[in-house]
């Protein structure tokens, strides 16, 4: 709602000043051509911003926003189905990359290089055969930054196996650049909308490596990384 109370404070002002130089005689020093011109132009650009604020937009307005509540629920069924096995039940929008490797050896080591620590859950299932082949698929739930959905800019994990050993790291880092806009003082006076804010809120989504490996390979992997298995 558009204020006027700026607009009235300046009225009141200038018929204070007007009445102060009355009766002071000082007409001249409050009133000479540099300070009409200065508290003229003012008012004009008082008058001007108050006969467009209505036309400004009332509500904040992101690109692609999207509820942390549903992100957040969204997690937890990628995660519960995931481990229950039903991947085939996974929405495919939250596939981020699939792997076909095959894989001859009988033991399996997954590490993360440097013992950095991996975000991602890893979840196991055997097959029902000695394939010779590993089936990798990284899913990712959405993410946000203030309010807004950042789901399709984000990297996979990376993952490659190598002299019997599966490495993993975490995704490449996301840089995200923002630009804010404010509206002008004048206009501010009117709308009573504040200043830039600089408070952030990011959201990371749920993220999930699910291997399937040969019936009898076995694995071998450092207790901090979180690999579970399905019965």
């Amino acid at each position: 709602m558009v204020s006027i109370l700026p607009l009235l404070i300046i009225l009141i002002i200038i018929i204070a000043i007007v009445r102060m130089s009355k009766s002071s005689g000082r007409k001249n020093y409050f009133f000479g051509k540099p300070i009409r011109w200065l508290f003229g132009g003012y008012l004009a650009i008082l008058v001007i911003c108050a006969g467009l604020s209505p036309l400004l937009p009332e509500d904040e307005k992101i690109d692609k926003a999207i509820d942390v509540n549903n992100l957040d629920r969204a997690g937890i069924e990628l995660y519960e189905t995931a481990l229950a096995g039903n991947i085939d039940k996974v929405d495919s929008n939250y596939i981020k990359k699939t792997w076909n490797l095959e894989y001859q050896n009988q033991q399996l080591a997954i590490i993360s290089p440097n013992e950095e620590y991996i975000e991602t859950s890893i979840i196991v299932k055997r097959k029902t055969v000695n394939d010779g082949g590993i089936d990798a698929v990284y899913f990712k739930s959405g993410s946000s930054v203030n309010g807004m959905d950042i789901s399709d800019l984000e990297k996979p994990l990376r993952m490659k196996i190598e002299n019997n050993t599966m490495r993993i790291e975490n995704p490449e880092k996301l840089e995200l650049k923002f630009t804010q806009f404010q509206q002008a003082f004048p206009i501010s006076q009117f709308t009573g909308k504040g200043g830039f804010s600089h408070s952030h809120n990011f959201y990371e989504g749920t993220s999930i490596l699910y291997l399937k490996v040969p019936k009898d390979l076995k694995i071998n992997a450092p207790s901090e990384l979180n690999v579970q298995y399905v019965e």
